[in-house]
């Protein structure tokens, strides 16, 4: 699919945040449990001064229609394991998958396979119902995300309670002490990380774009 360079800027590998997705490995929750995916190829608009959350677009490779960012932000952000579904045509949109969260499903492929093509239709039925609803509610008008909450509370507070949680239970387990002190210690810490993910996607997202016309005028 061809695109217009003039006018997008292309997200796809090598692009860092494509990379980012693609080698984190603390991303198989969000992949795995929570269903968050990310397509293949984003475009930016080149022309637009708005933020950079509300000139990203996400192109269908089956009907060709540049689908809104934000059709998959907040609430609609979830739930998506087998890609996102174009609202104009139905098809699912290529996504990217995490190397690990690719190697976990490759271990484990006995356990969800049958069952993956059993709920499949079923999840396409309701993916494009949500999308429809979407539409309808007009997202576009949506309020802004709190990026300092999610990265505070949603990132720092997952990443504690899967990286430090699980192994103090494990200890538990095997009749082993539980050192309450360090896990609750690492908690500030995780939350602190979080915070200043929240202030660097809040500052990433909102950046206001330059009009390619203005300095083509110049």
């Amino acid at each position: 699919m061809q695109y217009d360079k003039n006018r997008f800027r292309i997200w796809a590998v090598p692009h860092p945040l494509i990379l980012h997705w693609v080698l984190n490995p603390a991303l198989i929750f969000n992949e795995l449990i929570l269903g968050q995916r990310l397509p293949k190829v984003m475009l930016i608009d080149k022309k637009s001064d708005k933020p950079l959350l509300e000139r990203c677009y996400i192109p269908c490779p089956h009907c060709k229609t540049l689908n809104d960012n934000r059709l998959w932000a907040k609430g609609n952000g979830f739930g998506h394991w087998f890609g996102l579904v174009c609202p104009s045509c139905h098809q699912i949109i290529p996504c990217l998958w995490n190397i690990f969260s690719l190697a976990i499903l490759a271990i484990t492929f006995p356990l969800w396979y049958f069952l993956a093509r059993f709920f499949r239709r079923r999840w396409l039925q309701r993916k494009k119902e949500r999308m429809a609803n979407a539409l309808e509610r007009s997202m576009i008008q949506a309020k802004p995300i709190n990026w300092l909450f999610i990265g505070t509370f949603y990132f720092g507070g997952i990443m504690w309670a899967i990286l430090d949680v699980p192994p103090q239970m494990w200890k538990v387990l095997n009749g082993r002490e539980w050192d309450l002190i360090m896990m609750f210690v690492k908690l500030p810490i995780w939350l602190v990380t979080g915070f200043v993910l929240g202030l660097v996607m809040r500052f990433w997202m909102n950046r206001k774009g330059k009009k390619a016309e203005r300095h083509e005028s110049d």
